[in-house]
């Protein structure tokens, strides 16, 4: 099955491309806290639609949230006010990958907050959650990858 869907195209006010090809779902969109829920609604249908655990599945959307906050609160916008963001997301015979792509070419930052603060835990949440996370420099910004591997997998691509 493929779908692409560009928004550009329909006159929308948020700027969005998505393709699902194959196993990988690959997104490009404009950042804003009101479009988290329908990147969480995506990622999921396709966690589920590739038969992926629920466990596995429910950590994966809280790190793929906790990467778009991030971009939300630590990335700059562009002239026209908007922070562009890529997503890739992968079922490999192992469990499953995700890429946030971002345009800020500093790399994130470990922090120590305080018992009761509300910020400077993202990097500890993903260490928590994922099997493997790296951070990869590019001409354009940065790549911050998670991989997670599936307990059980029921069925094959």
């Amino acid at each position: 099955m493929e779908l692409l869907v560009d928004t550009r195209e329909r006159g929308a006010s948020v700027r969005a491309t998505s393709r699902s090809v194959d196993g990988q779902l690959d997104m490009s969109f404009t950042v804003r806290a009101e479009n988290l829920g329908t990147v969480r609604d995506i990622v999921a249908a396709h966690l589920r639609w590739w038969r992926v655990d629920d466990g596995t599945a429910f950590r994966m959307l809280t790190v793929v949230n906790e990467l778009f906050t991030n971009v939300l609160q630590h990335t700059p916008a562009d002239a026209d006010g908007c922070r562009m963001a890529g997503l890739l997301l992968q079922k490999v015979p192992d469990g499953v990958t995700a890429v946030v792509r971002d345009q800020d070419r500093r790399p994130p930052v470990y922090s120590s907050p305080a018992l009761l603060a509300e910020e400077g835990r993202g990097l500890m949440l993903l260490g928590a959650l994922a099997d493997d996370t790296s951070v990869s420099m590019t001409p354009a910004g940065k790549d911050v990858w998670v991989f997670m591997a599936i307990p059980e997998l029921t069925e094959h691509l």
